[in-house]
């Protein structure tokens, strides 16, 4: 099989993961505002590692064990997931606290640069058109600590993208999600008193639910499975298509009706990600 061959083969099995993640990770915003009403960005966060630690537990029976995977379940289970939690929250707007996770792939650029990584013209044109139809999208509104937050977990995303890309690759995902899980939680409970507020009822515990298996066990299960077929920057680049769907699903779910700078930054970003994703080479 030829090398153009083996990375069509590779582009559309990877795509076939990436459709159903950007749907769970699009559904998960608006879900993650109706919940944080509620509920405190860090109990969110241990509720949604603690189901998927018994999700990919029974699913995976077994777990893969090494300090390259708790570093690596430190990196997405603690410190991204309070970044992205606590800066929506504490954000005066969550929308584009959001969107912020989503220079994720600007800095993956940066950072395989630095590295050695040779990506192409297109591909690097690609994500960078992505990023700024993101930018457009959330023109209309100002900066505040939730967005440095959210901004500062775009990059931390990064870091654990790459450093799965370049170390854990062969693991099993299961297994190595079910290890990432099981040693994070603890960290996760022991910061509850920090920010503690639950007000109990059925629809919120339900929406807990939907969200955890959603956004955590069947996303990261279908991330890591993106980036084994595409690698780190072409995996980057598809998740910015999440933004253009977390609109529809706002709208949808809260009845928000996306403004025209959102429409026309959407299309820019799913010019980009066409660009990046149809480039021959890296």
């Amino acid at each position: 099989m030829s090398s153009s061959t083996t990375s069509r083969v590779n582009l559309l099995r990877g795509l076939v993961w990436l459709v159903p993640l950007v749907l769970a990770w699009g559904l998960a915003y608006p879900l993650i505002k109706l919940v944080s009403t509620s509920v405190s960005p860090i109990i969110i966060s241990w509720f949604r590692v603690g189901v998927g630690a018994i999700f990919f537990l029974a699913a995976g029976r077994g777990l893969s064990v090494g300090v390259k995977q708790f570093v690596n379940g430190v990196i997405y289970f603690v410190i991204f997931m309070l970044l992205l939690n606590v800066g929506t929250s504490v954000s005066s707007s969550p929308g584009l606290a959001a969107v912020m996770m989503y220079t994720q792939p600007v800095f993956v650029i940066v950072i395989e640069r630095a590295l050695g990584t040779k990506l192409s013209s297109r591909t690097i044109l690609g994500v960078i058109l992505g990023f700024l139809g993101v930018l457009v999208s959330a023109a209309s509104v100002s900066f505040d600590l939730g967005i440095l937050l959210t901004l500062m977990g775009g990059a931390v995303w990064a870091v654990g993208t790459i450093y799965y890309a370049r170390n854990l690759e062969k693991e099993n995902v299961l297994k190595l999600n079910a290890f990432m899980s099981v040693s994070a939680l603890p960290i996760m409970l022991a910061l509850t008193p920090f920010d503690y507020y639950f007000e109990f009822s059925v629809k919120i515990i339900i929406l807990l639910l939907v969200l955890s298996v959603l956004a955590q066990a069947l996303a990261y299960y279908l991330w890591f499975n993106v980036i084994r077929e595409l690698g780190s920057v072409r995996a980057s680049a598809g998740s910015l298509v999440t933004p253009v769907v977390a609109y529809a699903a706002s709208y949808l779910i809260l009845r928000t009706i996306p403004t025209p700078l959102e429409v026309v930054g959407s299309a820019i970003t799913l010019l980009g990600v066409y660009l990046a994703l149809s480039s021959k080479s890296f």
